[in-house]
């Protein structure tokens, strides 16, 4: 059976398609009969010219092409319909032989996977149109053809959209138009209909993207990712990113997720299984049980918290993601520990770039920038989390972990699911790995062990799983790759961080922690103990309610630049 429409496909039921320029492109076949009759007469007819005077629709201030040709001779013509007549046949001829336009067979063909109706809008003869789409070999790809007739005007008139809509019985939003000129676009958008603009040779410098018009060539672009352009155009340009209750409240969840694996991680203190005290033992149960915070937990937070906390100050103090502003606050913090943030203080200079740093020390502190940017800005994601890790790790695996993560914290405080984010990072991979300088190995492993996630039945067994197939250590290809599948699991606090923390062997557990209580609390924040997070505020005399409204006042664009 043939696939329902989804994500960008949802809710289009019709792709109203221009003929001429569109299905063949005969705007330019006439543009080439023309040609050859200035040519004839001594005279070159650019395809500028041409545009110029084709693109004018009002015929009753439109002087004929003829009389363009008398002006430029200087005389008139000696036989004007002679001329007429051999340019119409040499036209004719032309289009006789015509390919279907590059792509468009493609785009109609995508659309009928998808259950699409297609129809042909046109100016044109519907009989003419239809012995082409014959000879084409796709009338079975169109339900049928609208043209004008006596009662219908001419594009720009909405006349033949509105008559398709109807014919369709599909209402306006629902349907896309594919047109090849501005007064087609005109047309289309007078009808309510958005358009997808496919430029030709006449009218390449013609056409102009807006609300609901995205320019784009069939033979570069699929439909589908014609259709995803479309839909952007939604958004207008600079329109705040998407806030309210919900994204703060999921930005607050996940500052303290990152808080908690990390203190939690510090009272293991890198301890396997087998090293650890009842006591210990006692604060696990009680955690999986949602019990009360015992003494045991102090709230004490690390590197992974103290670097996180240090990037929101400097956001929420500029209102920007400022590079210089964060390095001066690295360089004058106590990192508790971090041995990059201090070749970083030890280094001088106007520019520092770190020259080394393949662990995960800057992989929980991008989850700052994943709270400012919407999933649709991955761009801006991306390039931000390349200029601040950079201060101090240069491994690719390292700039790799962060850009993934940062792009997971992105989708889930957006309200988005796991899944969302996992698609965004495979159809982004090899960008980000050209970006990161490599990494493929790292964003490989993420996507490969999340899949595991549908065969495997508890967080035990998927912790289990990790450790063996990328451990647990300091490098960013362990850790942050173990952290970040653990986040997309979907697993509960209660169920991961009672497991996590039994391990066969010693790790870097505060750091694995830190990285999935980042996403479980952005993704679930109702999973997220308010009592052990207020430990945590009072032990380090911390706000997570006040630096999440800072980040969000950023985000929204409030915040005072």
């Amino acid at each position: 059976m043939s696939p329902a429409p989804g994500g960008h496909w949802a809710g289009i039921e019709a792709l109203l398609v221009d003929f001429d320029g569109v299905i063949i492109d005969s705007e330019y076949a006439h543009y080439q009969a023309w040609r050859d009759a200035f040519r004839a007469h001594g005279l070159w007819l650019s395809t500028d010219a041409w545009a110029d005077h084709w693109a004018v629709r009002d015929h009753s201030s439109k002087p004929p092409i003829t009389a363009v040709l008398e002006k430029r001779l200087g005389a008139p013509l000696e036989d004007t319909e002679g001329l007429i007549r051999e340019v119409r046949q040499h036209y004719r001829s032309l289009v006789a032989s015509l390919p279907a336009r590059r792509g468009i067979e493609g785009w109609l063909r995508e659309a009928a996977a998808h259950r699409v109706r297609c129809a042909v809008v046109t100016d044109g003869r519907a009989d003419h149109v239809h012995a082409v789409l014959d000879r084409l070999r796709l009338t079975h790809l169109v339900e049928t053809v609208i043209g004008r007739d006596g009662s219908r005007a001419r594009k720009p008139a909405p006349d033949t959209y509105r008559a398709a809509l109807a014919h369709l019985g599909v209402p306006a939003e629902r349907a896309v138009a594919v047109e090849d000129s501005p007064h087609g676009i005109a047309a289309s958008r007078a009808a309510g209909v958005r358009c997808l603009a496919a430029p030709h040779k006449i009218t390449n410098h013609l056409l102009q993207p807006g609300p609901g018009t995205v320019v784009i060539d069939p033979s570069a672009v699929s439909l589908d990712r014609a259709l995803a352009l479309l839909a952007r155009t939604r958004c207008t340009a600079g329109a705040p990113r998407r806030g309210g209750e919900d994204v703060l409240r999921r930005i607050r969840a996940s500052l303290t997720g990152l808080a908690l694996g990390d203190a939690v991680g510090k009272v293991i203190d890198k301890r396997a299984a087998a090293q650890l005290d009842p006591e210990t033992h006692s604060l696990l149960d009680t955690f999986a049980d949602g019990g009360p915070p015992p003494e045991l937990f102090r709230g004490r937070i690390t590197d992974d918290t103290v670097l996180t906390l240090a990037f929101a100050r400097t956001i929420t103090a500029t209102g920007t993601v400022s590079r210089a502003a964060l390095e001066d606050e690295l360089r004058a913090l106590n990192p508790n520990g971090g041995r990059q943030i201090y070749k970083l203080k030890a280094a001088a200079g106007p520019l520092h770039v770190a020259e080394d740093g393949d662990t995960n020390g800057c992989v929980p502190r991008s989850a700052t920038l994943g709270y400012l940017y919407g999933p649709g800005e991955v761009g801006d994601l991306s390039y931000d989390v390349l200029k601040t890790v950079t201060l101090t790790h240069a491994h690719p695996d390292a700039v790799m972990a962060a850009l993934v993560f940062a792009i997971a914290v992105s989708h889930a405080v957006a309200g988005d699911s796991p899944c969302d984010a996992l698609h965004t990072i495979r159809t982004t991979l090899s960008h980000l790995v050209r970006l990161a300088g490599g990494g493929h190995a790292v964003a490989e492993a993420v996507v490969e062990h999340t899949a595991r996630r549908q065969e495997t039945t508890s967080a035990s067994a998927l912790a289990d799983h990790l450790e063996q197939a990328v451990g647990m250590g300091v490098k960013a290809r362990s850790s942050a790759v173990a952290g970040i599948v653990l986040g997309l699991s979907g697993f509960a606090p209660q169920d991961v961080l009672p497991r996590l923390f039994r391990r066969q062997t010693p790790g870097d557990l505060d750091s694995v922690a830190a990285v999935y209580g980042a996403l479980a609390g952005a993704f679930r924040p109702e999973t997220i103990p308010a009592a052990w997070g207020a430990v945590i505020e009072q032990y380090n005399g911390i706000s997570f309610t006040g630096m999440a409204h800072g980040i969000h006042q950023v985000r929204t664009g409030a915040a005072s630049r």
